[in-house]
């Protein structure tokens, strides 16, 4: 009977090491995460705010000058999307995305928190995928030599700006799962 105890005694201090080390990780994980993801975001306003200046350029040259900045539609085009792959990871680390919980919300934390953590993982997979894949095109497009139509930017460099967006926001839901998974193996 003492040895089952002892065994017993055992088990629970492996346990609180196991979920030190995932406190580790996860902290050291959400550092990097809102670090990369905060840079991103304000190079994303930088844009924002250089497009308000091409745009508005570009109605003035119009509409009084009538000539009109080559290349405008085709820059915005491609700065909104850069825009958007380096602020979805922002978004996602303040929550700010739609969730549908009016049915979670009635379960008990831990239940919420497992299935927070299985939909974060869910998450995960599909934004690696889908980052696999947009460096996957970047790469055929560089070797490719595929240029944008009217100013013949060579468009891998804008897939690989995506792709570090992408890399950025794919991380967020790591990090969404290791705390979820916190929570629930939390004692509290």
């Amino acid at each position: 009977m003492s040895q089952e105890v002892g065994q017993d005694l055992s088990l629970g201090a492996a346990a609180p090491n196991e979920v030190s080390f995932l406190k580790k990780l996860t902290n050291g994980l959400e550092k990097i995460t809102k670090t990369v993801n905060n840079v991103l975001h304000k190079i994303s306003s930088v844009f924002l705010f250089l497009l308000m200046f091409l745009t508005a350029a570009d109605v003035i040259g119009r509409n009084i000058f009538n000539s009109p900045i080559t290349g405008t539609y085709e820059l915005t085009g491609l700065v909104l999307a850069l825009m958007i792959f380096f602020s979805l990871g922002s978004g996602q680390l303040g929550k700010d995305h739609i969730e549908i919980d009016f049915l979670t919300n009635m379960m008990p934390e831990k239940i919420q928190a497992g299935l927070y953590a299985i939909s974060s993982f869910i998450l995960f997979v599909l934004m690696f995928i889908t980052t696999w894949q947009l460096y996957e095109f970047g790469m055929r497009t560089m070797l490719g030599g595929e240029l944008s139509g009217d100013l013949g930017l060579p468009l891998h460099i804008f897939i690989f700006a995506a792709f570090v967006g992408a890399i950025a926001f794919t991380l967020t839901y790591l990090l969404d799962m290791f705390q979820s998974i916190l929570k629930v193996v939390n004692k509290k």
